[in-house]
């Protein structure tokens, strides 16, 4: 187990006093094997084992849509969301530590003289990502973006040549052309950028708090063998240098 640390007076204000959190209530999207519906996942397993080393055991997960996961940090009705991208959205805390970063993938038409170089190739360009993931925040070009609410509404988009790039996380991509065996001779996908991914906290003082106790515990669980050994055994890289 995870050897426990003091912590600092850190949480929530009750009654003129600062009380830390007791529990920490997550919203996130279903995405293989890092956050199943169970409650399972690489992601679930290292929140968890963050908290659980500053002594909060009570890690609440609510499954819905990402737009949804977002919307409900926006109105504060959860502590925060799983795996948002640095500052996606402006109205939630972001944390100084990441738990994984992501390679985002152009997928383009095999068929088509179009070819994917370098983040210039999508400028003036018709490109898609799923709703509410923001990736102009990212890619410094100008494009014409239209959000899809699915992966498979982007390969569609592809089909019809509606758009010249989808562009979305390799570990989702690859989920879409497995389940819906997608015939990748039709395809290109070249890497495009990494981005890491956070916890994005609520703006309360709760998650002020579970913000301040994940930075202080990851300062040390980065480099913490017994930490890094969850990467490990879901069989992903560990996403620190």
């Amino acid at each position: 187990m995870l050897a426990a640390l003091p912590l600092l007076a850190l949480g929530v204000r009750a009654q003129g006093r600062i009380e830390r959190p007791t529990d920490i209530v997550l919203a996130s999207d279903t995405w293989h094997d890092l956050t199943r519906k169970d409650g399972t996942g690489l992601y679930f397993d290292l929140i968890r084992a963050v908290y659980a080393r500053a002594g909060i055991e009570q890690v609440r997960i609510q499954i819905q849509p990402y737009a949804r996961t977002v919307s409900m940090v926006r109105d504060k009705r959860v502590d925060a969301w799983v795996a948002s991208f640095m500052g996606e959205k402006d109205f939630p805390l972001y944390p100084k530590w990441h738990f994984d970063r992501n390679a985002q993938m152009a997928v383009y038409r095999a068929d088509v003289p179009l070819q994917y170089q370098d983040q210039a190739s999508l400028a003036q360009r018709r490109v898609a990502w799923l709703r509410d993931f923001g990736l102009d925040r990212y890619i410094k070009v100008p494009m014409q973006v239209t959000e899809v609410d699915s992966i498979a509404s982007g390969f569609g988009m592809l089909d019809k040549k509606r758009i010249d790039f989808f562009l979305g996380a390799k570990s989702d991509i690859a989920d879409h052309i497995r389940d819906a065996k997608v015939d990748m001779a039709d395809y290109r996908m070249a890497f495009v950028i990494h981005l890491g991914l956070y916890l994005a906290f609520a703006d309360t003082a709760k998650g002020a708090a579970l913000r301040a106790i994940w930075d202080t515990q990851m300062e040390s669980l980065h480099r913490n063998p017994e930490f890094l050994a969850i990467y490990k055994r879901y069989g992903y890289e560990v996403p620190f240098d």
